[in-house]
């Protein structure tokens, strides 16, 4: 079942169902909320309504593995164009992970999570996730052209005509190689992409020059508009 195979009257109805799903006092994981929905709910039916509730701004997006939601306190206002928040790239490669030593370990890892979690929370109708880092010798451009990551997806607004396309690039860099030149290298990105973000991969057990040196990334991402 998708959204097109419902009218208005459905629709509300499955909005609805949806919001009394969702605890009152506390977040909820996407998945273990499609499980409380139950097996009419397809997954493609389930981001629709979601992301039409966010819009609406009657649910906030949460993080937390798999991403979260959680209703919104207060009067619930009327539907706005509002994107869900995005959450930090930076956080993608920080949750219990293997110890990748090389930066091809961690694209695919990255682009899993890209494709079937953080997509899905920036509230796309459409989109694909492709590692673009493997081109061998073909021709980008110059230095710092070629993302590690890239995702291209379209949006729709209520109250807006036509179609919004977004190109979000993504440097991946290992706990041996992250530094500051990491954010120079997503900003050269810039010129083609609408975002670019830096992904770090960070172990738990990270020392205090490691922490250190995430700090100064981070910082200097923040300031640039690529955290």
């Amino acid at each position: 079942m998708s959204l097109d195979e419902l009218s208005p009257e459905q629709i509300e109805v499955k909005q609805q169902e949806l919001l009394k799903s969702v605890p009152v006092a506390t977040s909820i994981g996407n998945k273990a909320l499609r499980e409380r929905l139950g097996n009419t709910w397809t997954e493609d039916l389930y981001w629709a309504i979601r992301s039409r509730l966010i819009e609406r701004g009657q649910l906030e997006p949460g993080r937390g593995r798999g991403g979260s939601v959680r209703l919104v306190p207060g009067p619930q206002p009327q539907p706005a164009q509002q994107q869900p928040a995005a959450q930090p790239a930076t956080q993608l490669g920080t949750a219990a992970a293997p110890d990748y030593t090389k930066e091809a370990e961690l694209y695919e890892p990255i682009a899993n999570v890209l494709r079937n979690n953080w997509s899905k929370e920036q509230g796309f109708d459409n989109y694909l996730v492709e590692v673009t880092a493997k081109q061998g010798s073909r021709a980008t451009g110059g230095k710092w052209t070629r993302p590690d990551v890239t995702v291209v997806g379209y949006k729709t607004f209520p109250y807006l005509p036509g179609r919004y396309l977004e190109v979000i690039s993504f440097e991946v860099k290992p706990t041996s190689t992250l530094d500051i030149t990491a954010v120079y290298e997503a900003l050269a990105h810039r010129r083609s992409a609408t975002r670019a973000y830096v992904v770090g991969h960070v172990p738990e057990a990270a020392n205090s020059d490691m922490q250190n040196e995430v700090e100064v990334v981070t910082e200097e991402a923040k300031n640039s508009g690529s955290a």
